[in-house]
């Protein structure tokens, strides 16, 4: 039996401590790796996720 899985495009919202809102755009197999994936290429992200505001799955 195989699984087939998907990769999907991923929009990360947050804000920096300022309150400025961004979006960043990834490719992962599921919500968590588009977290995972937006935290390993932002620092900021990385030592703060909590300022992560949705992770949505893009169409």
């Amino acid at each position: 039996m195989s699984t087939q899985h998907s990769v999907h495009q991923y929009l990360i919202r947050y804000r920096d401590l300022d309150g400025k809102s961004y979006e960043d755009s990834v490719y992962a197999f599921n919500a968590m790796e588009a977290q995972h994936l937006a935290m390993e290429s932002n620092s900021g992200l990385s030592q703060r996720p909590h300022l992560i505001s949705a992770i949505l799955k893009a169409n």
